[in-house]
């Protein structure tokens, strides 16, 4: 007799005491069940914050990476501004009769830079007397100030071109005074390189951190903080107060952990952490908070730059992820608690249909479980692109009107003055970096701010034949070799104007490899239908790319040329997923590299991108 019959047969004959058997039996085993249950939920809780946390640190470090370069380049900006101002008096020296003659370029100099954090402007003689102020300032002018540091550092360590920056300070007198400053200097030698004076500005340095500091924000918490290594003082502190404290003072009394960790940053390496520090929400108590920081290097001087976010905020975030599965738990465990009860009153006529339900419904989590990372990662992806794009577009606007005010000066300069020699020089230099500047600005504009699709139904033949004959000459000199392998039936629905842009960009990009390579080289483009999709493949066997690249060539800012700006592959990226295709790329070192985009024949199904 088979063991179940049995079974059946010692109930029927001793039904009370085998009643009992079985409950304790299902009793045991829903328990462990769910024991198992909340165990592996709160593994999957556990991994799943361990996961987030470091995505949400990578997130903020490339915010502070952002922050960090746009304060550089912001003084980068004012070191050129100071060599222009040194350079008008290279030849002839500075007095105060030059500077009388150069009292309209100088005012017009300052005029340009009003929109900035520049207080004034000041050009000192050798003797280290105000020879000229903007704004204008009677009771500075004429007077004496070579006790000053920077003018000491200019006369006896300064070298042509190179900056001083000092520390956070107080402003003294003048109509400014109690407002917090910094100065950058600049010393004004001959071409014979002697010392002949020196070019000043002061900044408003609240302004400078609420523009580059204090702006910067990630959710409701999360905000930047700034640090002088040098110093080790606090410029912006982790509550955004802008503040000249000692980090002993402030931190290792009470904050011990977070004074360690400003501490560490002395190598002047990015990173990221942890900390605990006042809460924001409610001061007298403190939280913990992820920290994501980047060095900021200004001449010879070092600041670091954090962006912090308390940990329960991103707990928050986390949570609403984490509900669609605690649901699918806890609807698991009623259905265990459920077929026990039921079992009890049909125990051997059930037990094959609960086997077949337990398999059904584990497969049912396993896919929803899938189906939740699936939905977490692109989640994760997408607030990251967003809060790129955010902060790019904004630094955008703030660049865009100050470059044009800068040129719209630097040609009237050129027109109204006539230069020669060096003088000519540096302002071609500076109108060339003015236009490489706006051109980045363009491009991270463009990335911020996609143009929604104009969907119509498009052959691919005649648009890759046109980038083709684009690239004609280029081909020609580089001595490449092109095949096209294109089908009779190429036709979707797509917008032509920004899948020739992507066709164009993956041809430029093939080119700029093979020109690097001394083999034959060879370029080919591949087309195929593979319902509902469009294949095309763009292949070259240039100079490949190194495989700790390939994972990061699609990430915004990414980029290993020189003069690039990180943003063609990402919006490459960003025209093909709205189109909802993919593009993926196969390559390594000295390999040959292939673009592969897949394309839906019949457009992409979502119009919420479409023009109407």
């Amino acid at each position: 007799m088979h063991p179940i019959n049995r079974l059946f047969s010692a109930i029927s004959i001793s039904k009370p005491f085998w009643l009992w058997v079985a409950i304790c039996l299902l009793v045991g085993v829903s328990t462990a069940a769910l024991i198992g249950i909340l165990q592996t939920t709160d593994a999957v809780r556990m991994e799943a914050q361990k996961r987030f946390f470091e995505q949400y640190n990578q997130q903020q470090l490339t915010l502070a990476e952002q922050a960090a370069h746009s304060i550089e380049e912001t003084f980068a900006t004012f070191r050129r501004n100071l060599s222009l101002v040194a350079s008008l008096f290279e030849e002839q020296g500075v007095t105060l009769e030059r500077a009388q003659r150069l009292s309209n370029s100088l005012q017009r100099m300052y005029e340009s830079l009003m929109e900035t954090d520049i207080i004034d402007l000041v050009v000192f003689d050798k003797e280290g007397t105000v020879v000229a102020i903007n704004p204008s300032d009677e009771y500075t002018l004429g007077r004496n100030y070579a006790w000053r540091d920077y003018y000491q550092w200019a006369r006896d360590k300064g070298k042509p071109g190179q900056m001083y920056l000092s520390p956070f300070m107080r402003l003294e007198g003048g109509q400014n005074r109690g407002d917090k400053a910094l100065i950058v200097a600049q010393g004004i030698y001959s071409k014979q390189g002697d010392f002949n004076g020196v070019a000043m500005f002061t900044l408003n340095f609240d302004k400078l951190a609420k523009r580059q500091v204090l702006s910067v924000r990630i959710g409701e918490y999360g905000y930047a903080w700034l640090i002088d290594n040098n110093e080790q003082s606090v410029l912006v502190d982790p509550l955004g107060r802008v503040t000249d404290k000692e980090f002993e003072e402030t931190f290792l009394p009470r904050w011990p952990k977070l004074y360690d960790l400003l501490i560490s940053m002395q190598d002047g390496k990015p990173g990221t952490g942890t900390y605990e520090f006042v809460d924001p929400a409610d001061p007298d108590k403190s939280v913990s908070k992820l920290v994501g920081y980047q060095p900021v290097r200004i001449e010879n001087r070092l600041w670091t730059l954090g962006v912090a976010t308390p940990t329960r905020e991103v707990d928050a975030l986390l949570s609403s992820f984490m509900q669609q599965q605690e649901r699918y738990s806890g609807t698991l465990v009623v259905v265990i608690f459920t077929g026990t009860f039921i079992l009890l009153s049909a125990l051997l006529s059930w037990n094959h249909t609960l086997s077949l339900q337990v398999a059904h419904r584990t497969s049912d989590l396993a896919e929803a479980r899938s189906r939740l990372e699936s939905t977490f990662d692109e989640l994760l992806a997408s607030k990251k692109l967003a809060a790129i794009g955010h902060l790019a577009l904004g630094l955008a606007h703030e660049i865009r009107n100050p470059l044009s005010a800068i040129r719209m000066n630097i040609q009237m300069i050129r027109k109204r003055s006539k230069m020669e020699g060096n003088l000519e020089e540096h302002f071609t230099i500076v109108e060339e970096e003015i236009l490489r500047l706006n051109r980045l600005v363009n491009d991270v504009m463009d990335f911020a701010r996609a143009r929604p699709l104009r969907l119509e139904r498009t052959s691919l033949s005649p648009i890759i034949l046109r980038v083709m004959q684009l690239f004609s000459q280029r081909f020609s000199n580089a001595q490449i070799t092109t095949e096209l392998q294109l089908n009779d039936e190429l036709n979707l629905i797509c917008d032509p104007e920004q899948i020739e842009q992507v066709i164009l960009n993956l041809v430029s990009n093939a080119i700029e490899s093979l020109e690097e390579s001394n083999l034959p080289r060879d370029l080919t483009l591949i087309v195929r239908r593979h319902r509902p999709y469009l294949s095309l493949r763009v292949i070259d066997n240039g100079q490949g790319i190194p495989t700790e690249d390939v994972e990061k060539i699609f990430d915004p800012f990414y980029t290993t040329k020189v003069s690039g700006g990180g943003l063609g592959l990402p919006t490459l990226q960003g025209i093909v997923l709205r189109h909802q295709g993919t593009i993926t790329v196969d390559s390594g070192p000295n390999e040959r590299t292939c673009f592969s985009v897949l394309l839906p024949l019949d457009g992409p199904t979502n119009t919420s991108e479409t023009e109407q």
